[in-house]
């Protein structure tokens, strides 16, 4: 049997465009207005979080300055008696060191923190003027 296209019967595809539209409503807006303000009240916390961390670092720095220096003081007076007293000055002077360096982490892990989330905070608020003026574009018979 010879070919014959005849035979064979041809399907003509149909494709459909489809538009999608995607229109910025009000409570779009509002959603992306809010988890921008969510994220400025985290950055704020964690500021003021880190400022207080920041201030009890300086007194406890202050307290362990001295601390330590009547540590010395008292170790230098007499070097052959060491007794509890003065071991346990020296043992102040060191734990208090220990968690100056301590809060001082924290501190800057707070602010550390608070600045990546600033990052996402400035995102989020050039997000919703956009949105906003899409909403204004998009439905502009309701803000006129």
């Amino acid at each position: 049997m010879a070919f014959c296209p005849s035979l064979y019967t041809r399907t003509q595809r149909v494709y459909s465009t489809t538009i999608s539209l995607n229109l910025v409503t009000e409570d779009d807006v509002i959603a992306i207005v809010d988890k921008a303000e969510d994220l400025w009240a985290k950055v704020q916390t964690l500021r003021n979080e880190a400022n207080d961390l920041s201030i009890q670092a300086e007194t406890l720095g202050q307290a362990a300055e001295v601390s330590a220096a009547d540590a010395v003081k008292s170790l230098s007076q007499s070097k052959i008696d060491l007794s509890e007293e003065k071991i346990a000055e020296v043992q102040q002077a060191q734990s208090q060191s220990i968690d100056l360096g301590s809060l001082l982490e924290r501190a800057m892990k707070a602010s550390e923190e608070a600045d990546e989330i600033e990052i996402l905070a400035n995102e989020a608020l050039a997000a919703s003027e956009a949105a906003l003026e899409q909403h204004l574009l998009d439905f502009p018979a309701e803000n006129a």
